[in-house]
């Protein structure tokens, strides 16, 4: 028996209504550092080199990676994507005025729920179009929508101010959203773009930390959020657990990965033995369902040969130390709209805050169910040789549709660059 190579899949951004940076080729952003009156940048010089750094430099130039760096080796090469930087540009209002059209903006009847003031300016968008503005007998904006869309691909801006820890819509946190009005500029118009704080470069241990970036990034391109935002409702819990569109660790995980095209998944269903290469080789990743309909918006499950190197060769104390088999259970259906009653929006059906299955888990192979109770993972969540999904590890695994899943993932060997996996339907 041999596996089906698919061709002629829709992916993410076929499904999307409007997209932001494409997922291949080469593609440009613009970055614009901006700071208050009242919250002033005092070294440009160094903020400018290491917004540069964070955005175009070198694997071996920073400790983690750059967004260049770190989404060409993610993409094994597919997405070569650079940035454009101009600053340090001074508002033309202090950091307050922009504070209370965000709570303007947001405030509601604590009675009714409504919006109190229907027609607020939106912040952000009031301060991008100053900046597109501002910019505009400097840069042709239109040489930024590589898929020629007619909208620029993506909009960062970085701005100088405390950043706040506290829930909820606060201004002073790092998030992706969507331009709230409707202009043009050189015939294309602002859509996706990043709100993100400086101080987020100089977060941990590291000298210049690009992860915010790269994570907001992920949503740039059309990928969810993988987290749990309210672990204590009476839905699922504990997000994936890891990764970069969960703790904006490590690399994307293979679910991602092919929804953006940028891996080909091995698909199988029916019964047979394959030899399956480390997945930081080239990314190949098995999936497996009973019966394949050229689709990857379905439920499946995919498994990958996980190491500890690379882009996880950082973050093993959040990810995992060991080499071994993950499997992922996959529920990624599209169709049901826009669910007005869920917390989170998403493509999806489901996702992972508030539906009763997740959109992606992780399958613990200790069984401990560690992640839905602390939302993070272990090294023995990894299937090892001699294991079996759906023998010795869950036996009576079912899909959400709560039938039976009526095969087996096992284990057979693991060598430094293959494992050998049988998938035998019952």
């Amino acid at each position: 028996n041999e596996p089906i190579i698919p061709v002629g899949y829709n992916l993410l951004q076929d499904e999307l209504e409007s997209v932001g940076i494409p997922a291949t080729g080469d593609v440009k952003v613009l970055v614009f550092v901006v700071d208050f009156v009242d919250s002033q940048i005092t070294d440009t010089t160094k903020v400018m080199n290491d917004v540069d750094l964070a955005f175009n430099g070198n694997s071996e130039d920073i400790d983690f990676e750059s967004l260049h760096s770190y989404y060409g080796l993610s993409s094994y090469g597919k997405l070569n994507l650079t940035a454009d930087i101009f600053g340090v540009y001074r508002a033309s209002n202090n950091s307050s005025y922009y504070e209370q059209l965000n709570e303007n903006f947001y405030a509601t009847d604590p009675y009714t729920g409504e919006y109190l003031y229907n027609d607020a300016p939106h912040p952000d968008s009031d301060l991008i179009y100053e900046l597109l503005e501002f910019y505009d007998n400097q840069i042709d904006y239109s040489d930024y929508d590589q898929n020629q869309d007619g909208f620029i691909d993506g909009i960062y801006v970085l701005y100088n101010h405390d950043i706040s820890y506290e829930s909820g819509s606060d201004l002073w946190w790092a998030y992706q959203y969507y331009y709230w009005y409707e202009d043009s500029f050189d015939g294309v118009s602002p859509n996706y773009y990043v709100w993100s704080g400086i101080d987020f470069f100089y977060e941990g241990y590291e000298d210049v930390n690009a992860r915010t970036i790269i994570h907001e990034t992920g949503h740039m391109l059309g990928l969810d959020d993988y987290y749990d935002y309210y672990p204590d409702d009476l839905n699922n819990s504990g997000g994936l657990g890891t990764f970069m569109m969960d703790y904006t660790i490590g690399d994307h995980e293979p679910f991602s990965k092919i929804l953006l095209g940028w891996i080909t998944p091995i698909v199988i269903e029916q019964t047979m033995v394959v030899d399956l290469e480390k997945f930081l080789l080239n990314g190949e990743v098995l999936l497996i369902i009973d019966n394949w309909n050229n689709t990857i918006f379905d439920e499946y499950f995919l498994v990958m040969y996980y190491t500890p190197e690379g882009l996880n060769e950082l973050d093993q104390d959040y990810i995992f130390a060991d080499s071994g088999i993950l499997i992922f259970h996959i529920s990624a259906e599209i169709g049901n709209g826009y669910d007005s009653e869920s917390y989170y929006y998403s493509i999806f059906n489901n996702n992972n805050t508030d539906t009763k299955n997740k959109l992606i888990k992780i399958i613990e192979a200790d069984m401990s169910g560690d992640i839905d109770k602390y939302a993070i993972v272990e090294n023995s969540d990894l299937f090892v040789t001699g294991d079996g999904f759906g023998r010795n590890i869950y036996s009576t695994y079912r899909w959400y549709d709560n039938k039976a899943i009526n095969l087996e993932i096992n284990v057979i060997d693991i060598n430094s660059e293959t494992a050998r996996i049988e998938v035998k339907f019952k």
